[in-house]
């Protein structure tokens, strides 16, 4: 199983739905709402959205709490180096919020395969 190409995955609801809990989960524990309409059809669009004007303030008004998020997600330093290198024209808040999301979507799909193997 390749964990790094996510693309199998994208249109799977229970992955999506799982995902977004995670993603609620873990901005909810720095006091930021995140919701998500259960629609698989534009979920990575809605749950963009909603991210990513909270990390383009957090950018500007708060980088030790923006650091803190990417350590609980466990977005690497070295992700988004090679993340920027490739897109270099895109925003970096954009960059980030899509690391964030591929990021949760990884775990999901980790965390249920582990889950299942062991069946």
């Amino acid at each position: 199983m390749n964990f790094n190409d996510l693309s199998p995955y994208i249109n799977k609801l229970d992955l999506i739905k799982e995902t977004a809990q995670q993603i609620i989960k873990d901005f909810e524990m720095f006091g930021m709402e995140i919701k998500f309409s259960g629609s698989g059809y534009n979920a990575y669009e809605e749950l963009f959205e909603q991210i990513e004007p909270h990390i383009n303030e957090l950018l500007v008004a708060n980088q030790q709490k923006f650091m803190c998020i990417l350590y609980r997600i466990d977005v690497s330093d070295v992700q988004i180096k090679n993340a920027v290198a490739e897109n270099s024209s895109e925003p970096f808040s954009s960059i980030i919020t899509d690391l964030i999301l591929k990021r949760e979507l990884q775990k999901v799909v980790i965390r249920n395969y582990y889950k299942n193997s062991n069946k």
